[in-house]
């Protein structure tokens, strides 16, 4: 589940959304195949098993399912969200429990790895938090390293020591996977029509002369100029595009008002 919005202040921007590692569900879930494979060749080598053994069987195949089961749906529940100001931890279905830490207040992001998790690339992010003698631990982490790399720009940017460096599109939230897939789409479709409007599809603007020519000696071409103030939709599109990076701070207003000047050059 994706944290709430009303979990963020006005002024608090939602940044990135993480969920755990699959290897969250990696125990139960080979527990649960190599019981059933068990259960499975009992059965085919046991032809003719007496009839009080279907209930001891049933348990026995019922319980490791369960077992995973209940951490898919721990796994559903768990949510951390990074946002301009604090890292937000979310979990719980029927209960909820929501932990928060204010980005102004952590010291040190460590990264935790066991040889195997390197190869599966996840690992735990130990959160030294200043005034506490405690750490926060996140574990089950996709990407750590990426993570901690988010973590600390956004930090760097809070103290007025760096810029935050733009967040992966894996970790982007739902909401804006889904309005940058729409521009994609919508981006297609454009270039699609615009295919369709240039040969071999369509007719060039000598054919169409030609054309004009034949059907009125008198008359000329006269070619089609967009109406004065006229922005065309691609180019349209790319500025919306560019000014939702520049209020992200992806890109810099000096980025910004020179790519702005490039696309306008091309009306």
């Amino acid at each position: 589940m994706a944290i709430p919005r009303k979990f963020l202040n006005a002024d608090e921007e939602l940044l990135a959304e993480l969920k755990p590692h699959w290897i969250f569900l990696f125990g139960p879930l080979f527990t649960s195949i190599g019981v059933w494979a068990a259960i499975i060749v009992i059965l085919i080598v046991w032809a003719n098993p007496p009839g009080w053994t279907n209930y001891p069987i049933v348990i026995l195949a019922l319980i490791p399912g369960l077992w995973l089961l209940g951490r898919y749906v721990r796994w559903r529940s768990y949510d951390v969200a990074l946002t301009s100001t604090r890292i937000l931890v979310r979990q719980g279905i029927l209960g909820r429990d929501t932990v928060q830490l204010r980005l102004q207040r952590i010291t040190e992001v460590n990264i935790r790895q066991e040889l195997f998790e390197r190869l599966l690339n996840t690992g735990s992010l130990i959160i030294d938090v200043q005034g506490e003698d405690d750490s926060m631990t996140l574990e089950y982490m996709r990407k750590p390293a990426v993570v901690q790399r988010v973590i600390n720009s956004q930090i760097n940017e809070i103290v007025g020591g760096g810029e935050r460096e733009a967040i992966p599109e894996d970790m982007l939230p739902r909401d804006q996977r889904d309005q940058r897939d729409r521009r994609r789409r919508d981006d297609y479709d454009h270039d699609d029509t615009d295919q369709h409007d240039t040969p071999p599809f369509g007719t060039t603007a000598s054919a169409q002369a030609s054309s004009s020519d034949r059907t009125d000696p008198g008359s000329t071409a006269v070619p089609r100029v967009p109406p004065p103030g006229a922005v065309p939709f691609e180019i349209r599109d790319r500025l919306i595009e560019l000014d939702d990076l520049r209020k992200r701070g992806i890109i810099s207003e000096e980025e910004f008002a020179a790519k702005k000047s490039d696309l306008l050059n091309r009306i």
